[in-house]
C-alpha cells in the first residue's frame, strides 16, 4: 500500500490507528485535488492549492511567467517561442501544460483561438493556448497584438505597454514604440575590405528620435531686431518654447557612421528602405495629433560596386565608387 494522506492528520487519531487504510486512500482524492500530490494520477495535474501559488497563476497575469524557468534566470523576458535547441522549448512548454493541462483536440483540423495553425499536438494546443491567453491579457491594457507577432513578442510589448502609455507624445516614448514594435536596434552583414579581400562584418541599425532645437531668442534693443511673438511659425526663427514639441526627428543610424570601413550591400540597401518604409506607416499612425515628423538616415550610403577592366574580364570590386539611383542613394528623407 502507498502511504496514507497527509489530511489525515486534521482528523482524530481514531481515525489514524491501525485498519484505517481506507480513510486514508479516500482522503487522497481531495488532497490531490486541493493541495497536490505528486504522482502520475489524472496525468500529474497540480493541486488547486499549488495553481493558486503566487509564482504559477500569479505569473499566469505577468507575460514573464517565471515559474516555467529556473529561479537563477533572471533575465526580465526570458524566451519561450524562441528557445533553442527545440528540446527546451518543448520542456518548457511540457512544464507549462502539467500546471493548465490543456486538452489536445482529437480532430486534427480543430482549432484553438489565437492560433492560425491546427493544434494537433499537446505541445500546439500549450501554444495555442498561451497565444489566446496573451491577446486577453492585451485586452486588459488597451493593446490588441499583431498576429504575426510570436509568444515573446506578445509578452514583451504587453510586460512593456504601460510603461510606454506614459510616455505617449514624447520623443522617448516614440523611440520606445519603434524600437518595441520594429524590434531595433537590427543587426544587418554588411563587408569590410582588407588587403584586397572582402569579409563579412555585422554592424547594428538604430533610431534616434528628438524634437529639434531652434535658434536661440536674442537681446536687442533695435525694434528692427528685437524678437517679436509671431501667430504661425517662420523657418529658421526662435520660437518661446525653445523648442518644436510638434515636430520629430527620426534620425536612422546606419552601421557606417563612425566606421567607414563599412560597406553597404545591396541587400542592406532593401532592408534600410523596408524601415523606412516601416517607419513611415508606423509614425503617421501614432504621432500625437497636429504634429509632423521627419525621417532622415545618418551617414551616406556607401556601397560596394563593380567595374568591369576593359582589358581583362577580370571584375574589381571598388570600395568607394557607386551609381546614383542604381546602388547610391542621396538625400533620403520623409516628412508627414
Amino acid at each position: 500500500m502507498s502511504e496514507a494522506s497527509s489530511y489525515l492528520r486534521y482528523l482524530p487519531a481514531i481515525y489514524g490507528g491501525k485498519g484505517s487504510e481506507f480513510v486514508g486512500d479516500y482522503l487522497k482524492i481531495f488532497e490531490k485535488l486541493l493541495s497536490g500530490i505528486d504522482d502520475d494520477k489524472l496525468g500529474g495535474r497540480r493541486g488547486i492549492q499549488e495553481l493558486l501559488a503566487s509564482e504559477v497563476i500569479g505569473n499566469l497575469f505577468y507575460p514573464r511567467l517565471g515559474f516555467l524557468f529556473d529561479p537563477a534566470d533572471t533575465q526580465f523576458m526570458p524566451p519561450i517561442s524562441g528557445v533553442k535547441p527545440e528540446k527546451e522549448k518543448e520542456e518548457i512548454l511540457a512544464k507549462l501544460d502539467s500546471y493548465i493541462g490543456v486538452p489536445t483536440p482529437s480532430d486534427p483540423l480543430a482549432r484553438f483561438a489565437g492560433s492560425q495553425q491546427s493544434a494537433a499536438s499537446s505541445q500546439d494546443a500549450v501554444q495555442a493556448w498561451l497565444n489566446g491567453l496573451l491577446n486577453w491579457l492585451g485586452g486588459w491594457v488597451d493593446l490588441t497584438p499583431d498576429n504575426r507577432w510570436d509568444i515573446d513578442k506578445k509578452r514583451r510589448v504587453i510586460a512593456q505597454i504601460l510603461a510606454l502609455y506614459r510616455l505617449r507624445g514624447t520623443p522617448q516614448g516614440l523611440k520606445m514604440l519603434i524600437d518595441l514594435l520594429l524590434d531595433l536596434p537590427l543587426t544587418i552583414i554588411g563587408v569590410q575590405y582588407k588587403a584586397g579581400e572582402s569579409v563579412s562584418i555585422s554592424g547594428p541599425i538604430s533610431v534616434e528620435v528628438s524634437n529639434p532645437t531652434p535658434p536661440c531668442i536674442k537681446v536687442s534693443d533695435q525694434a528692427s531686431t528685437a524678437f517679436i511673438v509671431k501667430d504661425r511659425y517662420q523657418p529658421d526663427t526662435p520660437v518661446v518654447s525653445g523648442y518644436f514639441p510638434w515636430l520629430f526627428e527620426v534620425l536612422i543610424i546606419l552601421p557606417n557612421d563612425g566606421k567607414r570601413d563599412f560597406v553597404l550591400t545591396l541587400k542592406n540597401v532593401q532592408q534600410i528602405l523596408l524601415l523606412q518604409q516601416q517607419l513611415q506607416q508606423l509614425l503617421a499612425s501614432v504621432k500625437p495629433a497636429a504634429s509632423k515628423f521627419t525621417i532622415r538616415i545618418r551617414p551616406s550610403m556607401r556601397m560596394e560596386t563593380v567595374r568591369r577592366m576593359e582589358s581583362t574580364t577580370d571584375i574589381t570590386k571598388i570600395c568607394n565608387a557607386g551609381t546614383l539611383g542604381v546602388n547610391t542613394l542621396l538625400g533620403i528623407k520623409g516628412e508627414s
